[in-house]
Protein backbone atom coordinates (compact mmCIF):
# COMPACT_ATOMS: atom_id res chain seq x y z
CA UNK A 1 0.00 0.00 0.00
CA UNK A 2 2.82 2.37 0.93
CA UNK A 3 4.51 1.54 -2.36
CA UNK A 4 1.32 2.40 -4.30
CA UNK A 5 1.02 5.72 -2.44
CA UNK A 6 4.65 6.50 -3.23
CA UNK A 7 4.10 5.75 -6.94
CA UNK A 8 0.96 7.93 -7.06
CA UNK A 9 2.73 10.80 -5.30
CA UNK A 10 5.62 10.56 -7.75
CA UNK A 11 3.23 10.54 -10.72
CA UNK A 12 1.31 13.60 -9.50
CA UNK A 13 4.59 15.37 -8.83
CA UNK A 14 5.77 14.77 -12.36
CA UNK A 15 2.47 16.01 -13.78
CA UNK A 16 2.70 19.18 -11.67
CA UNK A 17 6.29 19.77 -12.73
CA UNK A 18 5.38 19.29 -16.39
CA UNK A 19 2.49 21.73 -16.14
CA UNK A 20 4.72 24.29 -14.44
CA UNK A 21 7.39 23.99 -17.10
CA UNK A 22 4.81 24.22 -19.89
CA UNK A 23 3.28 27.35 -18.36
CA UNK A 24 6.73 28.93 -18.04
CA UNK A 25 7.45 28.09 -21.65
CA UNK A 26 4.22 29.70 -22.85
CA UNK A 27 4.91 32.83 -20.84
CA UNK A 28 8.41 32.96 -22.23
CA UNK A 29 7.08 32.67 -25.76
CA UNK A 30 4.65 35.52 -25.24
CA UNK A 31 7.26 37.76 -23.66
CA UNK A 32 9.76 37.23 -26.44
CA UNK A 33 7.07 37.17 -29.17
CA UNK A 34 8.43 33.80 -30.19
CA UNK A 35 7.14 32.76 -33.58
CA UNK A 36 7.42 36.27 -35.01
CA UNK A 37 9.83 36.72 -37.86
CA UNK A 38 12.60 39.24 -37.56
CA UNK A 39 13.00 41.54 -40.53
CA UNK A 40 16.23 39.66 -41.11
CA UNK A 41 14.37 36.38 -40.76
CA UNK A 42 15.59 35.33 -37.29
CA UNK A 43 15.30 36.33 -33.66
CA UNK A 44 18.19 38.45 -32.38
CA UNK A 45 21.13 36.46 -31.09
CA UNK A 46 22.27 37.06 -27.49
CA UNK A 47 24.76 39.91 -27.42
CA UNK A 48 23.70 41.25 -30.84
CA UNK A 49 22.79 44.90 -31.38
CA UNK A 50 19.13 43.93 -31.74
CA UNK A 51 19.14 42.02 -28.46
CA UNK A 52 20.92 44.93 -26.75
CA UNK A 53 18.43 47.52 -28.04
CA UNK A 54 16.71 49.55 -25.37
CA UNK A 55 13.16 49.01 -26.66
CA UNK A 56 11.18 46.13 -28.12
CA UNK A 57 8.95 47.11 -31.04
CA UNK A 58 6.47 44.72 -32.65
CA UNK A 59 5.02 45.24 -36.14
CA UNK A 60 1.88 43.37 -37.26
CA UNK A 61 1.13 43.52 -41.00
CA UNK A 62 -0.62 41.38 -43.62
CA UNK A 63 1.32 38.62 -45.35
CA UNK A 64 0.31 39.55 -48.88
CA UNK A 65 2.00 39.92 -52.26
CA UNK A 66 1.87 43.71 -52.24
CA UNK A 67 4.77 46.14 -52.40
CA UNK A 68 2.95 48.46 -49.98
CA UNK A 69 3.55 46.08 -47.04
CA UNK A 70 7.14 45.39 -48.01
CA UNK A 71 7.86 49.13 -48.15
CA UNK A 72 6.17 49.56 -44.79
CA UNK A 73 8.46 47.00 -43.16
CA UNK A 74 11.51 48.46 -44.87
CA UNK A 75 10.67 51.82 -43.33
CA UNK A 76 10.18 50.32 -39.87
CA UNK A 77 13.51 48.54 -40.15
CA UNK A 78 15.34 51.63 -41.41
CA UNK A 79 14.10 53.85 -38.57
CA UNK A 80 14.41 51.33 -35.74
CA UNK A 81 18.12 51.95 -35.06
CA UNK A 82 17.48 55.65 -34.53
CA UNK A 83 14.82 54.75 -31.98
CA UNK A 84 17.13 52.23 -30.25
CA UNK A 85 14.51 49.55 -30.90
CA UNK A 86 14.68 45.87 -31.82
CA UNK A 87 11.86 45.00 -34.23
CA UNK A 88 9.92 41.76 -34.42
CA UNK A 89 7.34 41.14 -37.14
CA UNK A 90 4.11 39.13 -37.21
CA UNK A 91 2.57 38.46 -40.65
CA UNK A 92 -1.01 37.26 -41.04
CA UNK A 93 -3.28 36.41 -44.01
CA UNK A 94 -4.83 39.60 -45.39
CA UNK A 95 -8.40 38.37 -44.90
CA UNK A 96 -7.81 37.03 -41.38
CA UNK A 97 -8.62 39.85 -38.95
CA UNK A 98 -8.90 37.24 -36.19
CA UNK A 99 -5.27 36.25 -36.68
CA UNK A 100 -4.21 39.90 -36.47
CA UNK A 101 -6.13 40.21 -33.21
CA UNK A 102 -4.34 37.17 -31.80
CA UNK A 103 -0.97 38.73 -32.54
CA UNK A 104 -2.14 41.99 -30.99
CA UNK A 105 -2.93 40.13 -27.77
CA UNK A 106 0.46 38.37 -27.84
CA UNK A 107 2.19 41.75 -28.17
CA UNK A 108 0.33 43.01 -25.09
CA UNK A 109 1.18 39.89 -23.06
CA UNK A 110 4.81 40.22 -24.12
CA UNK A 111 4.85 43.73 -22.63
CA UNK A 112 6.48 45.16 -25.76
CA UNK A 113 7.39 48.83 -25.61
CA UNK A 114 5.60 49.64 -28.83
CA UNK A 115 3.21 48.13 -31.37
CA UNK A 116 2.84 49.17 -35.02
CA UNK A 117 -0.32 47.60 -36.46
CA UNK A 118 -1.66 47.75 -40.01
CA UNK A 119 -5.26 48.91 -39.63
CA UNK A 120 -7.57 48.69 -42.67
CA UNK A 121 -10.29 51.32 -42.87
CA UNK A 122 -13.01 48.68 -43.19
CA UNK A 123 -11.93 46.45 -40.28
CA UNK A 124 -14.15 47.94 -37.60
CA UNK A 125 -13.75 51.66 -37.85
CA UNK A 126 -12.46 54.11 -35.30
CA UNK A 127 -14.17 52.31 -32.40
CA UNK A 128 -11.98 49.21 -32.87
CA UNK A 129 -8.83 51.31 -33.17
CA UNK A 130 -9.80 53.33 -30.08
CA UNK A 131 -10.41 50.10 -28.12
CA UNK A 132 -6.97 48.83 -29.08
CA UNK A 133 -5.37 52.10 -28.02
CA UNK A 134 -7.04 51.82 -24.60
CA UNK A 135 -5.96 48.19 -24.15
CA UNK A 136 -2.41 48.99 -25.22
CA UNK A 137 -2.16 51.96 -22.85
CA UNK A 138 -3.51 49.82 -20.02
CA UNK A 139 -0.69 47.35 -20.64
CA UNK A 140 1.97 50.04 -20.96
CA UNK A 141 2.37 49.52 -24.73
CA UNK A 142 2.53 52.45 -27.15
CA UNK A 143 0.13 51.79 -30.04
CA UNK A 144 0.69 53.28 -33.52
CA UNK A 145 -1.84 52.23 -36.21
CA UNK A 146 -0.75 52.52 -39.85
CA UNK A 147 -2.37 51.88 -43.23
CA UNK A 148 -3.78 53.70 -46.23
CA UNK A 149 -7.00 55.37 -45.09
CA UNK A 150 -7.56 56.23 -41.45
CA UNK A 151 -10.76 54.74 -39.98
CA UNK A 152 -13.55 57.32 -39.96
CA UNK A 153 -13.27 59.53 -36.90
CA UNK A 154 -9.77 58.27 -36.05
CA UNK A 155 -8.17 60.59 -33.49
CA UNK A 156 -5.02 58.69 -32.62
CA UNK A 157 -1.54 58.83 -34.17
CA UNK A 158 -2.55 57.09 -37.42
CA UNK A 159 0.15 57.21 -40.13
CA UNK A 160 -1.06 56.57 -43.69
CA UNK A 161 -1.43 57.60 -47.32
CA UNK A 162 -5.06 58.16 -48.21
CA UNK A 163 -6.88 56.74 -51.22
CA UNK A 164 -8.75 60.02 -51.83
CA UNK A 165 -5.54 61.77 -52.89
CA UNK A 166 -4.43 58.69 -54.82
CA UNK A 167 -7.71 58.71 -56.76
CA UNK A 168 -7.51 62.44 -57.36
CA UNK A 169 -3.99 62.17 -58.75
CA UNK A 170 -5.03 59.24 -60.94
CA UNK A 171 -8.04 61.12 -62.28
CA UNK A 172 -5.87 64.16 -62.97
CA UNK A 173 -3.35 62.07 -64.93
CA UNK A 174 -6.15 60.52 -66.97
CA UNK A 175 -7.75 63.91 -67.66
CA UNK A 176 -4.47 65.53 -68.64
CA UNK A 177 -3.75 62.79 -71.19
CA UNK A 178 -7.21 62.12 -72.57
CA UNK A 179 -9.17 65.29 -71.83
CA UNK A 180 -12.91 65.30 -72.54
CA UNK A 181 -12.69 61.93 -74.29
CA UNK A 182 -11.66 60.10 -71.10
CA UNK A 183 -13.84 57.09 -70.28
CA UNK A 184 -12.26 55.60 -67.19
CA UNK A 185 -12.63 52.29 -65.42
CA UNK A 186 -11.76 52.18 -61.71
CA UNK A 187 -10.67 48.98 -59.95
CA UNK A 188 -11.38 49.37 -56.23
CA UNK A 189 -9.86 47.31 -53.40
CA UNK A 190 -12.05 44.62 -51.84
CA UNK A 191 -14.10 46.05 -48.98
CA UNK A 192 -17.14 43.81 -48.57
CA UNK A 193 -19.29 46.85 -47.83
CA UNK A 194 -20.91 47.34 -51.22
CA UNK A 195 -21.68 50.75 -52.69
CA UNK A 196 -18.99 52.73 -54.48
CA UNK A 197 -20.05 56.29 -53.76
CA UNK A 198 -18.33 56.35 -50.39
CA UNK A 199 -15.05 54.84 -51.59
CA UNK A 200 -12.28 57.47 -51.29
CA UNK A 201 -10.45 56.28 -54.42
CA UNK A 202 -13.60 56.59 -56.53
CA UNK A 203 -14.47 59.98 -55.05
CA UNK A 204 -11.00 61.26 -55.84
CA UNK A 205 -11.20 60.19 -59.50
CA UNK A 206 -14.63 61.77 -59.96
CA UNK A 207 -13.49 65.02 -58.35
CA UNK A 208 -10.42 65.25 -60.60
CA UNK A 209 -12.33 64.52 -63.81
CA UNK A 210 -14.72 67.41 -63.14
CA UNK A 211 -11.93 69.69 -64.33
CA UNK A 212 -12.20 68.05 -67.77
CA UNK A 213 -15.82 68.59 -69.00
CA UNK A 214 -17.01 65.54 -70.91
CA UNK A 215 -14.67 63.10 -69.15
CA UNK A 216 -16.34 60.45 -67.02
CA UNK A 217 -16.03 57.22 -65.05
CA UNK A 218 -17.63 54.55 -67.23
CA UNK A 219 -17.08 51.44 -65.09
CA UNK A 220 -16.28 50.62 -61.46
CA UNK A 221 -15.69 47.25 -59.81
CA UNK A 222 -14.21 45.82 -56.63
CA UNK A 223 -11.62 43.07 -56.71
CA UNK A 224 -12.22 39.93 -54.69
CA UNK A 225 -9.71 37.89 -52.67
CA UNK A 226 -7.51 35.86 -54.98
CA UNK A 227 -4.30 36.37 -56.87
CA UNK A 228 -5.98 36.69 -60.30
CA UNK A 229 -8.95 38.79 -59.22
CA UNK A 230 -7.58 42.10 -60.57
CA UNK A 231 -6.85 40.50 -63.92
CA UNK A 232 -10.37 39.08 -64.12
CA UNK A 233 -11.95 42.45 -63.23
CA UNK A 234 -9.87 44.30 -65.84
CA UNK A 235 -10.79 41.81 -68.57
CA UNK A 236 -14.48 41.97 -67.64
CA UNK A 237 -14.38 45.77 -67.73
CA UNK A 238 -12.76 45.94 -71.15
CA UNK A 239 -15.06 43.35 -72.70
CA UNK A 240 -18.19 44.84 -71.14
CA UNK A 241 -17.30 48.47 -71.83
CA UNK A 242 -15.55 48.76 -75.21
CA UNK A 243 -15.56 52.55 -74.85
CA UNK A 244 -13.06 52.41 -71.97
CA UNK A 245 -9.79 54.12 -72.77
CA UNK A 246 -8.31 54.27 -69.26
CA UNK A 247 -8.10 52.06 -66.15
CA UNK A 248 -7.07 53.19 -62.69
CA UNK A 249 -5.83 50.44 -60.34
CA UNK A 250 -5.68 50.46 -56.55
CA UNK A 251 -2.88 47.95 -55.89
CA UNK A 252 0.33 46.63 -57.41
CA UNK A 253 -1.17 43.20 -58.07
CA UNK A 254 -4.17 44.64 -59.93
CA UNK A 255 -1.89 46.91 -61.93
CA UNK A 256 0.16 43.98 -63.20
CA UNK A 257 -3.05 42.03 -63.90
CA UNK A 258 -4.54 44.87 -65.96
CA UNK A 259 -1.30 45.21 -67.93
CA UNK A 260 -1.31 41.52 -68.77
CA UNK A 261 -4.91 41.77 -69.97
CA UNK A 262 -3.99 44.59 -72.37
CA UNK A 263 -1.20 42.44 -73.78
CA UNK A 264 -3.49 39.39 -74.12
CA UNK A 265 -6.21 41.44 -75.84
CA UNK A 266 -3.67 43.21 -78.06
CA UNK A 267 -4.86 46.61 -76.83
CA UNK A 268 -1.57 48.10 -75.65
CA UNK A 269 -1.58 51.77 -76.64
CA UNK A 270 -5.37 51.92 -76.82
CA UNK A 271 -6.06 51.92 -73.06
CA UNK A 272 -4.22 54.10 -70.57
CA UNK A 273 -3.30 52.27 -67.34
CA UNK A 274 -2.59 54.29 -64.22
CA UNK A 275 -1.24 51.84 -61.69
CA UNK A 276 -0.53 51.76 -57.97
CA UNK A 277 2.76 51.27 -56.11
CA UNK A 278 6.06 50.06 -57.54
CA UNK A 279 7.44 46.60 -58.30
CA UNK A 280 9.96 45.29 -60.81
CA UNK A 281 7.09 44.14 -63.04
CA UNK A 282 5.35 47.51 -62.89
CA UNK A 283 8.57 49.33 -63.71
CA UNK A 284 9.18 46.95 -66.64
CA UNK A 285 5.65 47.49 -68.00
CA UNK A 286 6.05 51.26 -67.67
CA UNK A 287 9.33 51.24 -69.55
CA UNK A 288 7.71 49.15 -72.31
CA UNK A 289 4.79 51.57 -72.57
CA UNK A 290 2.14 49.11 -71.36
CA UNK A 291 1.48 51.13 -68.18
CA UNK A 292 1.42 54.92 -68.48
CA UNK A 293 2.25 55.77 -64.86
CA UNK A 294 1.97 54.42 -61.32
CA UNK A 295 1.02 56.30 -58.16
CA UNK A 296 3.29 55.07 -55.40
CA UNK A 297 1.99 55.44 -51.85
CA UNK A 298 5.06 56.15 -49.79
CA UNK A 299 4.73 53.16 -47.48
CA UNK A 300 8.42 53.20 -46.59
CA UNK A 301 7.98 56.69 -45.18
CA UNK A 302 4.84 55.52 -43.35
CA UNK A 303 6.96 52.86 -41.61
CA UNK A 304 9.69 55.36 -40.76
CA UNK A 305 7.24 57.92 -39.38
CA UNK A 306 5.45 55.25 -37.34
CA UNK A 307 8.72 54.42 -35.56
CA UNK A 308 9.42 58.11 -35.01
CA UNK A 309 5.92 58.56 -33.59
CA UNK A 310 6.60 55.67 -31.19
CA UNK A 311 9.88 57.29 -30.14
CA UNK A 312 8.24 60.67 -29.50
CA UNK A 313 5.40 59.13 -27.53
CA UNK A 314 7.87 57.10 -25.48
CA UNK A 315 9.44 60.41 -24.46
CA UNK A 316 6.04 61.69 -23.37
CA UNK A 317 5.46 63.94 -26.39
CA UNK A 318 2.01 64.26 -27.90
CA UNK A 319 1.57 62.99 -31.46
CA UNK A 320 -1.30 64.58 -33.44
CA UNK A 321 -4.12 62.66 -35.14
CA UNK A 322 -3.90 61.09 -38.63
CA UNK A 323 -0.82 62.08 -40.61
CA UNK A 324 -0.75 61.90 -44.42
CA UNK A 325 2.52 60.71 -45.95
CA UNK A 326 1.42 61.22 -49.55
CA UNK A 327 2.77 59.60 -52.72
CA UNK A 328 4.95 60.07 -55.78
CA UNK A 329 4.38 59.20 -59.43
CA UNK A 330 6.65 57.07 -61.60
CA UNK A 331 6.57 57.27 -65.40
CA UNK A 332 8.59 56.03 -68.32
CA UNK A 333 12.28 56.87 -68.16
CA UNK A 334 13.49 59.25 -70.84
CA UNK A 335 15.26 57.50 -73.68
CA UNK A 336 13.73 54.08 -72.94
CA UNK A 337 12.16 52.43 -76.01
Amino acid sequence: MKRLSWILALAFGLVFLGATLMNATLIGKARSALGARQLAGELPAPGSKAAAARFQLIAIVPDADDSFYEGLLEGVSAASAGADAAVQVFRYPLQSAQEAERYFEIALRAKADGLILYTPRDEAGAARSADRAVLAARNGVIFVPVGTDAPKGEKGPFIGSGSLLQGYEGGKLIGQRLGASARAGVILPASGRGGIEGEPLYKGVVAALRSFPGASVAAVAEVQPGILSGEAVAESMLRGHPELNAILCSSARDTVGAAQVLIDLNRVGEVLIIGADETKDIRRYIDKGVIAASIVRDSRRIGEEAVRAFSRMKKGERVPGPEEMGFFVITRKEGVR
